[in-house]
């Protein structure tokens, strides 16, 4: 008798490569009745996979169309790698798919966009850095503050102008889009060119002076420090503990 894994897999393998893997022995009804049940199971898990695509992509989808949409998630969902994945999972890798397609650049950076909406919204909590905690230090102080890039941060370079699907940012023609969640609401963030040059450099930084310096080789005394606020109130940083 076949092992109850080994018999999921085997069920597994028919759901998603049809009929030619049917599990013969494993059913006390028909072939052609356990097939029947199989198909409609197999439609129902299709559809859920479709729906959770179009859940996590609705500007996608939006500025895309639905027959375009639908016929690209259909082709994205049957692929071998997207068939292993989980219901959560599932819409990580449809940006690089889209790209794949060959889809304009506003598509694709909007698909990347909306998943690192999503990404954002699901990552760890932690306080954001505030003005009211640099506000009082004296500068070797400030200097020596440890900080780190706060886990909700998301920083989407940008290769086209910003889909009309994302109307909020209407008014801005950014070089990088930073997404954050300092506290329950994710925001956007439209970035010129050297301000998502020093927001790359965040990560690589140890200490408020580190990232200072960052902010003094790409501009200038009068606006590093504007730059460093900016992010501070964005909220994309956060206090180091280790």
């Amino acid at each position: 008798m076949p092992s109850l894994a080994d018999s999921q897999a085997r069920v597994v393998a028919c759901l998603q490569q049809g009929p030619a893997h049917f599990p013969a022995d494993l059913f006390a009804q028909s072939k052609e009745r356990a097939l029947l049940g199989l198909k409609a199971h197999a439609n129902t898990i299709s559809h859920a996979r479709l729906v959770a695509l179009e859940q996590a992509y609705p500007r996608v989808h939006e500025h895309i169309g639905h027959k375009a949409f639908h016929a690209l998630s259909r082709a994205y969902i049957e692929q071998d790698s997207i068939l292993a994945c989980d219901i959560n999972g599932l819409p990580s890798a449809f940006p690089a798919f889209l790209a794949n397609q060959g889809c304009d650049a506003g598509t694709i950076d909007l698909a990347r966009i909306e998943w690192a909406w999503l990404d954002s919204y699901h990552s760890a909590e932690a306080e954001p850095l505030a003005l009211g905690d640099i506000a009082g230090l004296a500068e070797p102080e400030l200097l020596a503050l440890p900080l780190a890039a706060h886990p909700a941060m998301r920083l989407i370079p940008l290769s086209a102008p910003l889909s009309p699907a994302l109307p909020e940012l209407a008014a801005s023609d950014p070089a990088a889009l930073m997404i954050v969640r300092p506290q329950a609401q994710v925001l956007f963030h439209p970035l010129d060119a050297t301000e998502q040059a020093i927001a790359t450099r965040i990560a690589a930084c140890k200490t408020m002076g580190n990232l200072l310096d960052h902010a003094l080789e790409l501009g200038n005394d009068a606006t590093a420090m504007q730059q460093i606020v900016m992010l501070v109130q964005a909220g994309a940083l956060t206090q180091s503990r280790g």
